[in-house]
């Protein structure tokens, strides 16, 4: 069982494309009562299990919502983490037999794709968007379920890049050495420690490399080597051959590696699913991608005749791109080029006040 578990765990750090799911359903920690919190998660294997290491220490239930074996985030806008993903689980669980109060705490990323007024009216729930990282839970719990700016707002570090990388460019990895085991013996060595070397470097790397999008960075690294082969060309060096074709095949490699580039995160709009959205790709597996080149370019904008300053935007908008004033008396879109266009705002807000502008 252990050996199973270490395997699945494995499996879903490096293959994060191929969705490992866990069946949906209630799970209990510690020795809830009937005030203590229900939290919801998405059914993917690696999310329950990150989560479980800080819900164990609390007191909770835990609604493990279906969503194709997708995390939070890429469920919640490819349509695969819904209203409809937790109502029949909210049904079927008897979780309103457990506790006396009616709220659901859910993941702060998932806000861009629950219609929280449809569970509302289908199973008598309100929903509560609870901090980004599951990691500040057992923090937001004893401050009395207040999220901090801190909780709420989207961080990448070291250690998340290099998570995310790893989990998307492994299955592209493994294609290109099928390949090269095909047609290319004699570089398979090669390519498997240039390609890991570039996952680590890339996107360890990623906010340093010069460029403003992806792209722009891809695009700097690709000029760089070819710098280099020209270089080594133009030198007449030893081995340049063997040298040329290495840097050729680190130039595929980053263009393979690169090609969502900003899209591995929820700090950055993605670049290549417009472009497949506008191709006729509309989803890839259950990840889907229809309708995302019309809002690749929108701008957010806020109708102040209609805002009711709740604060949701604010309350669920990973970058900050809000700001409250005066007491919640005045709203602003303090800061719209860090608009990355989820729509979790414009999804949330209660009076339609918040749009995206084509």
């Amino acid at each position: 069982m252990q050996f199973k578990k270490i395997l699945r765990t494995f499996f879903g750090t490096f293959f994060r494309l191929t969705p490992l799911s866990v069946e949906p359903g209630l799970r209990i920690f510690g020795n809830p009562n009937e005030n203590s919190p229900v939290f919801v998660t998405a059914n993917f294997d690696l999310t329950v299990k990150r989560l479980t290491q800080y819900l164990k220490n609390q007191d909770c239930y835990l609604l493990v919502v279906p969503t194709n074996g997708i995390n939070v985030w890429c469920a919640a806008r490819g349509s695969n983490f819904t209203a409809h993903s937790i109502i029949p689980v909210v049904k079927t669980s008897n979780i309103d037999e457990k506790v006396e109060h009616r709220i659901l705490i859910l993941p702060q990323l998932s806000a861009a794709g629950i219609d929280v007024k449809l569970v509302k009216k289908e199973t008598g729930w309100d929903c509560k968007f609870g901090p980004v990282y599951a990691q500040d839970i057992p923090e937001y719990v004893r401050d009395g379920f207040k999220k901090t700016d801190k909780m709420r707002g989207v961080r990448w570090p070291f250690i998340d890049r290099i998570d995310v990388g790893i989990g998307i460019s492994t299955t592209f990895l493994i294609f290109v050495l099928i390949i090269i085991g095909f047609f290319l013996k004699d570089w398979f060595a090669e390519v498997i420690v240039l390609g890991w070397g570039l996952i680590f470097l890339m996107y360890g790397l990623q906010p340093f490399i010069p460029g403003k999008s992806g792209w722009h960075k891809i695009l700097f690294l690709e000029i760089s080597i070819a710098i280099g082969v020209i270089f080594f060309t133009l030198q007449g060096i030893d081995q340049t051959k063997y040298i040329q074709n290495f840097l050729f095949i680190a130039m595929v490699l980053i263009l393979i590696i690169g090609i969502d580039f900003d899209g591995a995160s929820p700090l950055q709009r993605s670049q290549f699913d417009p472009i497949l959205d506008k191709i006729g790709i509309q989803n890839l597996g259950n990840i889907k991608f229809g309708g995302r080149s019309k809002i690749v370019n929108s701008k957010i904008v806020l109708d102040q005749s209609k805002c009711t300053k709740c604060g949701m935007c604010y309350d669920i908008c990973p970058k900050g791109v809000f700001e409250i004033r005066d007491g919640h008396k005045t709203m602003l879109i303090k800061y719209p080029e860090k608009c990355v266009s989820c729509e979790a705002c414009v999804f949330q807000c209660p009076t339609g006040a918040i749009l995206l502008k084509v």
